[in-house]
């Protein structure tokens, strides 16, 4: 068992690495510890479970994300600062000022770790919380950069080109991001797949 919840923190936080592989430093780097942070969550609600027999309720499992993804947020923002005399490429996530990890922290959080809760009640566990993950991480991600850009840029650059950016940046880190997170927690979280008849407290 330990060794199964060795193996997810290290497989989210590689996964989270790998999802920021055009711009490893510091987006990868980001990525792991975000990763491995949403892991700790996944591990807090899987004790609980076991513990207490049913299921924690939904806004349990979204305040444990939020939590959790502050966690990593804070992590984030550290090496975000660390790494802030890194030249950047001109095609690329933006140099953020502190809060915004802390933000985009606690959004993920709360959006993964839900979509992870609902595995739950779906008929599919695997591809409907694989299918949320990944459509609701490519949105959480294409809106905050739009937001954060446009008012960055302050009308220097056409919508189109701000809103086609901000949707490849989004596919080429917050999509590859979550599916990642989602295979590596479902392949060794013990409590991806709970006994049957479990019940859920709501």
């Amino acid at each position: 068992m330990y060794l199964r919840y060795i193996g997810l923190f290290l497989l989210t936080g590689l996964g989270g690495i790998v999802s920021g592989f055009m711009w490893l430093v510091p987006n990868g780097l980001m990525g792991g510890a975000l990763g491995m942070s949403l892991s700790a969550a996944t591990l807090w609600l899987g004790l609980k479970q076991a513990r207490e027999g049913v299921a924690p309720s939904d806004r349990y499992a979204v305040v444990t994300g939020a939590a959790a993804g502050l966690l990593g947020g804070v992590c984030m923002a550290a090496i975000s600062v660390l790494c802030g005399g890194i030249k950047r490429y001109e095609f690329g996530p933006p140099a953020l000022p502190v809060w915004a990890p802390l933000i985009m922290g606690v959004l993920y959080g709360v959006v993964l770790l839900w979509c992870y809760h609902r595995r739950l009640t779906a008929r599919h566990p695997f591809w409907s919380t694989l299918g949320k993950a990944c459509g609701l991480c490519f949105l959480l991600k294409v809106i905050a950069t739009f937001i954060y850009e446009g008012l960055a840029e302050q009308g220097t650059s056409d919508l189109m080109s701000l809103a086609t950016e901000s949707m490849l940046l989004s596919l080429l880190g917050a999509v590859p991001f979550a599916l990642f997170w989602v295979l590596a927690t479902a392949w060794f979280d013990p409590a991806w797949s709970p006994p049957k008849g479990q019940a859920e407290r709501r």
